[in-house]
This record gives C-alpha cells, structure tokens and sequence, in this order.
C-alpha cells in the first residue's frame, strides 16, 4: 500500500508518536508510508519513513493547502490518513484539488473542542468528516461523544491504543528505578507521584501541585516528577513556587524515552480535563505501576477502579488527595501495578493494535 499520514506537526504528543509508531510498522511489512506535516517540528521523531514538512505559517493558509496537493500528486497513495479534524481538512480539500482517488481516512484521538476556533469550524469539520471513506476512534466514549456531534461517515471503527510491552514491562522498572531515583535526588523512602505528559491547559498540571500541598500539610513526605514539556511548563512552575513546593518537585522536561523516568514513579497521576485514550496511562500501567486518573473520555474503560488504580471526577481535588493516600501503602501498590500490566497484556497489546490498523486500511482498498 501507498499511504500518506498527515498530522499537524511533528511534535512529542500522544497522537503524533502514535502516528509514527504505526507508519513504521506499516513500513517494515513493506508498505511505502510518507509523513506530511502541515506545520514544522521536530525532525528527530522521524525514523525509516520520508517526510514532508510544509513549514505553513498559518494552519489554514492556501499555501500549505497548495503544497499538499502538490504532495499528493508527486506521491500518488492509494490511502491517506488523517490525524484529527485540521488535517482531514485539508486532506480533503486537497484530494479534491488533486483529482486523487485516494481513500481518505481520519483517526480521531480527541474528545472535545479545544478553542474557539474549532467551535466555529465544527461545521465544516462535520462536512468534512462526512466525505471521508471511514473514521477511526480510540474508544468507545470518544467514539459516542463524536457521533452525538453529528460525525456520521460512511464508516466506522473503534481501535483501542497499545502498547509496546517490549520496551514498556515490569522489568524496565527493575532495571531502571533505583539509579533514576538515585540521579534525580529522590530516596527509596520519598513517595513519588508521577505525571508523563505534555504540558497544555488540558493536562491541568496545577491540579497534581494543589494535592501535594494538602498531601504534605497532611505530613504526608510526597514528592512530584513531571516529565514532559510544552506551553504551560513556565506557569506550572511558577504555580509550583508560589505554593512552597519546588524543591519537591522536579521538571524533568522533553525526554525522547519517558522509560526510564516513569520507572521512578510509585503511583501515576493525570489530571487531565478531557482525554480520548491517553497511551501514557496504558504505559504506566504495563509497567505495573497503579494509576490514578481523572474520569474522563476513554479512561474508564482502561482503568479497573479498586483493582488497577482509581478514577477521580474532573477538577475534584479531594478525590485526587483521597486516592494517592489509598495508594501509599506499598504492598498495594504492588498488588495494583501486577493486576494493571495483566489487564494491558490482555487487551492493549501493540501487536494487535497495528494488525487491527493494518487488516482495516487494506480492508478499504
């Protein structure tokens, strides 16, 4: 097959490593798969597949919707695919402009409308989705949330996200945990709550900072490891400083492998506002660590609550606080984290994700 993946930019967020990890799969069992990114980003998340990077000022500008179409017709795919609703935008206008017969594909791994911008375009996305040959989503809430929003494509799926367990299993934490602690200034008694995201409104990072004030008011020895990085990181740390908790608190910014650092969590975190089916919390949770996630999107059907960790409602602090004090005791944590990498083994393994992905797109042609 001759696909054409398009994302917005090449950046370290859950659906653009997502995408990347299934255009290399799809590569190695000799399908030709390029990358066109609409914007600009970070070239070193690329690996065997050629990349085009239209560097657009302007997501919406004529131009990237011109050099697209240009890319359409010099790479001729037979399949192209979308990754959430900007750039099937252009994917379709552009197929269009190239008279390509191309099938047109859209992942979806939102849940929610962002901003401004992409309430008032809502319509047009609708439009556009509703031209597409088939629409993937990443779990059966994203994918009702979706259709109540009047998405209605000729077709369908729902393809849950999985995990590498070669690289993401019990044994990274054996052979990672004590020297990251150990680098990173924490002891083996420090209690360790672990976020691994980017860092955007929507992670609602300050949330974590306001448990671990009352946690540590409490006389509770918590301390916090963030890793990732984005537009949010300075206010974050900012807020982490006006709260008296910075030395308790370490930013470990952008790392290219998050294993070695989420090996160092004892319990992970995400506060999240909205989700789809974040592939952090499946990651943590092969891991064997217990998580503890707000209740949103797709996450109530990847956590067991009571079993593999717990789900807190959105924005409640004091269910957040209440959970981590439920995980403190280590030989639950233990119990937790074996339960949670049984439960990704079972049903979000990466093999079958990308021979799901693989048996659907060539399915359509």
């Amino acid at each position: 097959m001759r696909i054409m993946f398009m994302i917005n930019g090449l950046v370290p967020g859950g659906a653009e490593l997502h995408t990347l990890q299934l255009a290399n799969s799809l590569a190695t069992h000799g399908h030709v798969c390029t990358m066109v990114s609409l914007t600009g980003g970070d070239p070193t998340l690329l690996r065997q597949n050629p990349a085009e990077i239209c560097h657009g000022n302007r997501i919406y500008d004529i131009g990237t919707l011109l050099n697209v179409t240009r890319l359409i017709r010099a790479h001729s795919p037979q399949l192209m695919v979308a990754i959430d609703e900007r750039p099937l935008l252009f994917a379709t206008v552009s197929r269009h402009l190239a008279k390509s017969n191309a099938k047109l594909v859209a992942i979806l791994h939102k849940a929610y409308l962002r901003t401004i911008r992409e309430r008032v375009f809502d319509p047009i996305y609708r439009y556009v989705a509703a031209r597409a040959d088939a629409l993937v989503y990443v779990s059966q809430n994203q994918r009702k949330l979706w259709e109540d929003r009047g998405f209605t494509p000729p077709r369908s799926i729902v393809i849950r996200n999985g995990v590498d367990q070669r690289r993401f299993s019990p044994r990274s934490v054996i052979e990672w945990r004590d020297r990251t602690r150990s680098l990173l200034g924490f002891t083996p008694d420090d209690y360790v709550i672990g976020m691994c995201a980017r860092f955007s409104p929507e992670k609602n990072h300050c949330q974590l900072i306001d448990a671990m004030q009352v946690l540590r008011t409490q006389g509770r020895q918590v301390k916090a490891l963030l890793v990732g990085s984005g537009p949010t990181q300075a206010t974050v740390a900012q807020y982490a400083r006006e709260s008296g908790l910075s030395e308790h608190i370490v930013f470990a910014g952008h790392q290219l492998d998050v294993c070695p650092y989420t090996s160092a969590f004892d319990v992970g975190v995400l506060c999240s506002l909205y989700e789809a089916a974040p592939l952090s919390v499946l990651e943590m949770m092969a891991m064997g660590l217990p998580v503890v996630v707000s209740n949103v999107g797709g996450l109530p059907e990847i956590v067991r609550p009571g079993e593999t960790g717990f789900l807190f409602p959105v924005g409640d602090t004091v269910a957040l606080v209440n959970s981590i004090e439920m995980m403190s005791d280590p030989l639950k944590r233990e119990s937790f984290g074996r339960a949670a990498s049984k439960l990704v083994t079972a049903n979000f393994g990466v093999d079958r994700m990308l021979e799901s992905y693989s048996t659907f797109l060539s399915g359509l042609l």
